[in-house]
């Protein structure tokens, strides 16, 4: 019901390397093999597809084989969102968003094998337009969440993870998933 009243929504597969989160038309009802995200906007589609989401990814998900399996329960659920963003970092986020989605589409038709082969082009040296996109929005989540970039980025996902976790266990609140209401 929450997808049918978007345009559009976050997918991902639930079985893969790396999560590529991309958006559907919210007339699309994924199968079982996807993973949904009731988000239209470009600022969570950034901080999914970010490599501080991603480093939470492998280290809490479940593995199916030797691939890794999207499990919401303890990633999605435990992964701790930027607390007091300001609407100038909002904006970073999501530009640095659209800009890889801009790549991305520039990129599919020239390359054989989809998101999966396109995104296998990061594992190679040299320079390559969807990498330096991937660097511009790492470099602005981790402005959102005011995360120091030369510290360890899984510590201080855990810190704030561990911080959270107190502060609604002593009935406070913190900014939900997707939550631009944050902004001070």
């Amino acid at each position: 019901q929450t997808i049918s009243n978007q345009s559009r929504f976050l997918v991902c597969s639930r079985v893969t390397k790396r999560p590529i989160f991309v958006f559907v038309d919210s007339r699309i009802r994924p199968g079982d093999a996807l993973q949904g995200f009731a988000f239209a906007d470009d600022y969570s589609f950034g901080i999914l597809q970010s490599r501080a989401h991603w480093l939470w990814f492998v280290t809490k998900c479940s593995k199916l084989t030797e691939r890794f399996r999207y499990t919401p329960e303890s990633v999605f659920d435990t992964f701790p969102w930027p607390q007091e963003v300001t609407a100038k970092q909002i904006e970073a986020v999501a530009t640095a968003g659209c800009d890889i989605r801009r790549i991305r589409a520039e990129n599919l038709p020239r390359i054989k094998g989809g998101l999966r082969a396109l995104y296998r082009t990061l594992e190679l040296p040299g320079k390559n337009p969807l990498k330096d996109a991937h660097a511009a929005l790492d470099a602005a989540v981790l402005a959102a969440y005011g995360f120091n970039p030369k510290a360890d980025l899984l510590a201080q996902i855990l810190e704030l993870n561990q911080m959270m976790a107190k502060r609604i266990e002593a009935g406070g609140k913190v900014a939900a998933p997707g939550d631009r209401k944050s902004v001070v």
